[in-house]
This record gives C-alpha cells, structure tokens and sequence, in this order.
C-alpha cells in the first residue's frame, strides 16, 4: 500500500510539475471555394460554390456550407455567355442545349454573390485531346464470406496523348451503377405499433384502414448513382516519346450488394489540360496521398484560379476547361468470384444514395 501511494504522490508530482502550452491560432475565416469545369462533351456544366468549414467542425462532414443565389455567367473568348440556373443548394448549371466547350476556345466565368461580392477565374485555353484506348479491371479481394469489406475492382487505363504536343492530362473515372430502394416500407410508431408510413414518391398511400394501397408508380425507387475517383489520375513523366500511356492506375469500384446489383458501367475520360490546371490537380492527387503517409510534406494551399474583383478575399478552388475523350465498358455483377447478395431493403428514395438520379441514363443499357 505504501509502495501504491508513493507512486499515486510521484505523479502528482510530475503532472504538476508540466506548464499547459498556450497555442495561438488564426482566426478562422470561411473562404468562397468554387469547383466546376466546361468540356468539349456536351453540357449541361455545373458550377458548385460553397464554403470552406473549419477542422472539427461539428456540421456533418458530409455536407458542405452551400452559397447559395449567386450570378453566375459563363463566357467564352469568341463573345458568347450563358447565366447559369441554381438548381440546388450552391449548385449552378447551364442548359442542355446552351454553350459548349470547343477545342482552341477558352473560358471563364464572373460570379456576384448575394452580398454583392465579384470574382471572376483565369480564361482557361480548351486544348486537344488524346484517345482512351483501352480499360482492364482486377478484382480485389478482402476475407471473410459474401461481400466483404474492402472487394472491389482496381481500374487501369490505356491512353495516348497528340503527337507534336506538351500533354498535360487527366485521366478521370466515372462508374455508374443501378440500385433498387422501398420507400414504400417505410413506417412510424405510434401508440399501439408501428403503422405504414410510405413516402409521397413511392406511388403508395396509408389508406382509411391504415393499410398500404398502390395509387401510382414509383419515382423513386430505381436510381443510377455515380462513384468518381477519389485521387486524380494525370499524367507526367510517364508519358513516353510516342505519346503512349499505360496502365494508368485511375480508381476504385468497391463490390457490394448495391453496386453490384445488376452491373457497373465504368467510364474513363480522357481530358486535356493547361499547364496551370495540370500543376492544381498534381498539386491535390499529393496532398490525397500524403493523407495515408505519416512522413507526408507540408501541405500547399489549393489557392486556383479564382480572383476577387471588389474585395480583399482569398477564394479557393478552380474553374478548367478541357477537351474529353472517353471509353466505356461495363462489369457483370458475375465476374465477382462468389455468388452476390441480394440488395438491402432501404426503407427510403433511392436518391439517398449520392451522386444519384432517377432518370435512365441514355448510356445505360
């Protein structure tokens, strides 16, 4: 007991001994960030503008600060513009049929916030663009039975780059998927039990007898969500003298009940960039993957190309410009080296997912 007591004294004794280190930290400041781009495919473009939040804010990190009903104008070098629509929070887009990107053009775009605020980005050139020529995938494979944490399929790209020309490229993923959802088994508890709670886009309806009766068809039941690469793939060095690049590791497609549903579509964009927007996304590709490194360097600022006009404001972000070449090959739901589970019962719209829509993609087939 003595021995105990002498410890419990000794580090008493050496807590008090040490000094609270006293850190001053700037004021945080919640800068404008813009995320958008024109391409040679055709649009709509979208533009997001929202706000940088602080580390440990206690917002949900999977929702960003939305700016919301900003002016937004899209201009091209030859005269033209197109004001783009809000059409959710802090998301701006132009029309199907409105501008579009064309090689040797450039762009840019002027935005005036609510308070009256201007910025305006640096014309982005439209340069030529390679093909994607081929698309290889490779299951890889966690443990345990069924689906497991961490299966999925690494993606790998061919491309080459215009002969004669400084490429600059990014090879960029998109895989779309299908998903099934019940929205209307949805419920809610009341005294005595749980009754029938559909939602409105489910095409039911809790009737006088407080059952489930079918009025309509279902809005939001069948949805097409994308999955996009986490880290951008460009290329550099590694292309060589005959402006061929392979191999190109360019993403992730995780194998679970819901992607794997029916099958995955996979898309790998070719785009064309200036030497500036080549040096942000290099920039942001190691900052991604220094996250995992614990001997990462310093981190650099992802400053961009935006400008403030009538303030003193420090914006983050981008808006590029890039010519696009894609290829597309799909991924059966069979090549998974184990018979698939069926899909959750998600008791809500299958908008739940991101990235998703209900509309058919005219790709899809």
């Amino acid at each position: 007991m003595k021995r105990v007591l002498f410890f419990i004294l000794l580090i008493a004794f050496v807590d008090g001994c040490i000094d609270p280190a006293n850190i001053s930290t700037p004021t945080f400041k919640y800068q404008l960030v813009v995320d958008g781009f024109i391409t040679t495919d055709p649009g709509p473009y979208t533009v997001k503008l929202y706000r940088s939040r602080p580390l440990g804010a206690s917002v949900d990190l999977d929702r960003l600060i939305a700016e919301k009903f900003a002016k937004i104008t899209l201009k091209d070098d030859a005269g033209n513009s197109e004001l783009l629509t809000e059409t959710g929070e802090g998301i701006y887009q132009t029309m199907g049929s409105g501008m579009r990107g064309e090689t040797g053009r450039s762009y840019h775009v002027e935005i005036t916030l609510i308070n009256g605020k201007t910025y305006e980005s640096t014309p982005e050139i439209i340069r030529p663009v390679g093909e994607v020529t081929g698309i290889e995938y490779e299951f890889a494979s966690g443990s345990g039975p069924g689906f497991r944490e961490g299966d999925g399929f690494k993606v790998y790209a061919d491309a080459t780059g215009v002969p004669g020309q400084d490429d600059f490229v990014r090879l960029r993923m998109v895989a779309t998927y299908k998903v099934e959802t019940f929205p209307q088994l949805r419920t809610k508890r009341v005294e005595g039990g749980d009754i029938p709670d559909p939602y409105p886009c489910s095409g039911y309806i809790r009737d006088q007898e407080g059952r489930l009766a079918r009025v309509g068809e279902c809005e939001c039941c069948i949805c097409w969500p994308n999955i996009y690469d986490e880290i951008p793939s460009i290329a550099d060095e590694q292309f060589t003298s005959n402006d061929i690049f392979r191999g190109e590791y360019v993403g992730f497609v995780p194998a679970s009940r819901q992607t794997l549903y029916e099958k995955i579509r996979i898309e790998i964009q070719e785009m064309s960039l200036t030497p500036d927007t080549y040096l942000f996304w290099k920039l942001v590709k190691t900052q991604k993957e220094g996250l995992s490194n614990i001997f990462q360097p310093p981190s650099a600022q992802l400053k961009g190309n935006i400008k403030s006009l009538n303030n003193d404001e420090e914006v983050l972000g981008i808006f590029w410009a890039a010519g696009v070449k894609s290829k597309s090959i799909y991924i059966d739901r069979l090549e998974v080296p184990y018979i698939p589970q069926p899909i959750d019962t998600l008791k809500a719209p299958c908008t739940f997912y991101p990235n998703s829509t209900n509309k058919l993609p005219s790709f899809w087939h």
